[in-house]
């Protein structure tokens, strides 16, 4: 990796000679995840304003976190295939330091991927040191030229630039056919991707790899709250399943019972969609978990009864037999091992 002043520099420690690059926001037909993507440029935007402004109302936290991750790189994928046997790719990112819990790999990287046919082969990661938001990397392309890279969980890219053989071309990866409708995912820090060791390893993110199918997070720490604004947002998305981990956010019981209220607006929108609602994922305060539990079990049971496809991960008993310092970096945020447990559940659940 070479750090840069600015993105426009020359390198020193890698050979531009016979490179041409490309502008990566001038070419968002290659981007998969975007919210805004009928958009001529790259939008990482998560949320319109009306659901950004009711985010207001709560608490300091939940204002904090929306600004600083509603045009995350969070589930959103750089698919393409090429003849260039090299890539450069010169970066500005734009926050400089690491995110609590997260190794910079999990929060700032760019994790790249090999495929072949539907099968995903981990090549590198590059992300850089804290204080440090502009640098340039270097990769090789596998022989079949295909390549998926999952952007940063959180942060948010203010510049992209991708190097490559004057005389190659590159295209867009398109996904199955059956696979192109994406599963939509909702939640918090830990369905944003806290504490995975690199940003491909985010529980969304394995489902996506799992499946070879497109996703769609908008999860955001603790700004995904239940509001009117937020549903109609969603409401407005096409959508092949929904996965709500919708929890250790509503802290105050008041704001949970909004669940209620929001799965009921969900359902007006997408009646034979297949809902995955998510119990807490927390091993330590586990009175306050118990209130938040039972109430989402309350309503996965209501929709059952109901004659809706509505299912239910309770994350609890998905690792009641497993030590919990290996579950977790602390009380609720997943180690790799586990965000590969969860997302082989969800997965299990959408194939069925």
């Amino acid at each position: 990796m070479e750090y840069l002043n600015d993105i426009n520099d020359s390198l020193n420690s890698y050979n531009e000679s016979g490179l041409r690059y490309v502008n990566l926001f001038e070419h968002p037909e290659l981007f998969y995840g975007t919210v805004y993507n009928e958009k001529d440029y790259l939008d990482f935007t998560k949320f319109p304003t009306p659901v950004i402004e009711e985010v207001n109302n709560f608490s300091a936290d939940a204002i904090t976190q929306m600004s600083s991750y509603h045009n995350s790189g969070c589930g959103v994928r750089l698919r393409f295939s090429t003849d260039s046997t090299r890539l450069i790719f010169k970066v500005k990112l734009k926050r400089r330091w690491s995110t609590l819990k997260i190794v910079n790999w999990g929060s700032f990287a760019f994790d790249v991927y090999g495929i072949e046919e539907d099968k995903y082969s981990h090549r590198t990661v590059f992300a850089p040191n804290n204080a440090l938001d502009t640098f340039a990397e270097s990769i090789l392309v596998p022989e079949n030229g295909k390549l998926c890279i999952f952007l940063p969980n959180f942060n948010s890219i203010e510049e992209l630039y991708m190097g490559i053989d004057s005389e190659s071309c590159f295209e867009r990866l398109d996904y199955p056919a059956e696979n192109r409708t994406p599963v939509l995912f909702f939640g918090s820090a830990t369905a944003q991707g806290a504490s995975a060791s690199h940003s491909g390893n985010s529980y969304p993110n394995i489902v996506s790899k799992l499946l070879d199918r497109d996703i769609v997070n908008l999860s955001c720490s603790a700004a995904c709250i239940a509001t009117k604004s937020m549903s109609q947002h969603i409401g407005k998305m096409e959508c092949d399943a929904i996965v709500i981990d919708y929890n250790l956010t509503a802290t105050e019981f008041d704001e949970l019972d909004n669940i209620s209220g929001f799965y009921a607006e969900l359902r007006k929108y997408f009646p034979d969609k297949r809902i995955i609602l998510m119990t807490c994922a927390n091993f330590n305060n586990l009175d306050t978990c118990d209130k938040i539990d039972e109430k989402i079990t309350n309503i996965y049971q209501s929709a059952v009864d109901n004659g809706e496809d509505t299912w239910l991960v309770n994350q609890r008993d998905l690792f009641k037999d497993e030590d919990p310092d290996l579950i977790c970096v602390d009380s609720s945020h997943y180690t790799d091992c586990s965000m590969y447990k969860v997302a082989r559940k969800i997965c299990d659940i959408l194939e069925k």
